[in-house]
């Protein structure tokens, strides 16, 4: 499985989500997601740069994940 990458667009006259998932999945790259601004992919970080240069409006960005804070620990007290 390559990396997983989102594309999203950047502006108002960006061509359509399905346009350009119809382009990536074109290029041999796995849509996991799509929704109207974003796209959540999973290919070489390469094909699908190169999938998108020409389409209007449209970025990438690797996918981050931040784990939640972590909470202090509470003290139990025995019932009264």
């Amino acid at each position: 499985m390559g990396n997983r990458v989102v594309v999203y667009s950047v502006g108002a006259d960006a061509e359509s989500a399905s346009g350009v998932a119809q382009r990536l999945r074109s290029s041999g790259v796995k849509i996991i997601e799509e929704q109207a601004h974003m796209l959540l992919v999973s290919g070489n970080k390469e094909t699908i740069s190169r999938a998108i240069e020409d389409t209007a409006g449209w970025s990438i960005s690797e996918l981050r994940t931040i784990p939640p804070p972590e909470t202090p620990p509470r003290v139990l007290k025995k019932p009264q």
